[in-house]
C-alpha cells in the first residue's frame, strides 16, 4: 500500500507545483487535493504501513491527507493560504523528526524523503504565512522535483518490484 500512497501524493505534488508556477487553474486542482486526501487516508486506516508501527505510518499519511484537505479549501473555496502555512510549519518538525527516526533504524530512503518534505513544507511556511512570494517559484519547482524523487520513482519501484529503488 505504501507504494499506492506515494504514487498518489506524487500526483499531487507535480499538480501543485504546476499551480504554484501558474501553469494550471487552482479550482481543478483544489478538487485533487480533496479526493487524494480522502484516499490516502483510507489507505492509512487499512494498514499502507510503513513498517511494523501502524500508527506512526498512519500518522505520517495523515499529516500529507491532511495538507490536502486544506489545500483543497484554499484552491477551491479562495481560503488566503495562510492556515496552511502554518500547518505546513508544524508539518516540517513532524518531517523531521520521522527524518531522525528513519534514519536512526537505517530506513535512509524514508529519512532522506522525510528531510526533503520538511524543506518543501518549511518554504510553504515561508511562502504562505510569512508572505515570502519570492519563494513561490522555488516551491513550485520543489514540489515538481520531488514529485518525482521522493514519490512516484519511490512509489513505482514499490508496486512493480517491492523495493524503494
Amino acid at each position: 500500500m505504501l507504494g499506492y500512497v506515494l504514487v498518489l501524493v506524487g500526483f499531487v505534488f507535480f499538480a501543485n507545483g504546476m499551480t504554484v508556477l501558474g501553469k494550471t487553474g487552482a479550482k481543478e486542482v483544489g478538487m485533487l487535493n480533496g479526493a487524494v486526501a480522502v484516499l490516502i487516508l483510507i489507505a492509512a486506516f487499512t494498514g499502507a504501513g510503513l513498517g511494523p508501527e501502524g500508527a506512526a505510518s498512519t500518522t505520517l499519511i495523515s499529516v500529507f491527507a491532511l495538507i490536502y484537505v486544506i489545500a483543497f479549501g484554499v484552491f477551491t473555496l479562495g481560503h488566503d493560504g495562510k492556515g496552511l502555512g502554518w500547518y505546513c510549519l508544524f508539518a516540517t518538525i513532524v518531517f523531521l523528526w520521522y527524518a531522525q527516526y528513519f534514519l536512526g533504524v537505517g530506513a535512509m530512503e524514508l529519512g532522506m524523503f522525510n528531510i526533503a518534505w520538511a524543506v518543501l513544507t518549511l518554504v510553504a511556511f515561508m511562502v504562505l504565512a510569512q508572505g515570502k512570494a519570492g519563494l513561490g517559484t522555488l516551491l513550485g519547482y520543489l514540489f515538481v522535483a520531488e514529485a518525482f524523487v521522493t514519490l512516484l520513482i519511490p512509489g513505482m519501484n514499490l508496486l512493480l518490484k517491492g523495493t524503494f529503488f
